[in-house]
Formats: C-alpha cells, structure tokens, sequence
C-alpha cells in the first residue's frame, strides 16, 4: 500500500474525525478518501467537481480513484 502524503491541516481534519470516532465505523481506505474529500471541498476556488477536490487536496492516487471510491466503494464492511 502506498504511504499517502499528508500536510498539515490534513492531519488537522484526520484528528477531528477520529475525535468524533469515524475510525470504529470506516476503514483506514474509507477515511483517507474522506480526507482528501474534505481538504479539496474546503479549499478556495472549489467548483464542485472531483477533479478540482483531486487537484487542491494534493492526493497521492490517480484522480479516478477518487470517482470510483464514490461510485463503487463499499462504507459498510
């Protein structure tokens, strides 16, 4: 598994979710892609796409992960 790149206010959104305990409920795949989601959403200029959430959260994968986390990915285990 790659190691995933992370800045700070990353690290910043990672703690808040484990503060609210979204680990016991979602995988660490799940709760990286949450991540990132949350990073690009919360960025300025954001447009609403998967491309732009990609592109300003400076996620290590190919942007179609991202899509196909969304469109195909399980949340329930």
């Amino acid at each position: 598994m790659p190691l995933t790149y992370r800045v700070a206010h990353q690290q910043e959104i990672n703690n808040i979710l484990r503060t609210w305990r979204f680990p016991l409920y979602f995988s660490k795949p799940v709760m990286n892609h949450m991540v990132h989601f949350l990073d690009g959403v919360m960025t300025r200029g954001f447009s609403g796409t998967l491309t732009d959430i990609h592109r300003e959260s400076c996620h290590s994968q190919d942007r179609r992960t991202l899509s196909h986390f969304f469109t195909h990915g399980k949340w329930n285990e």
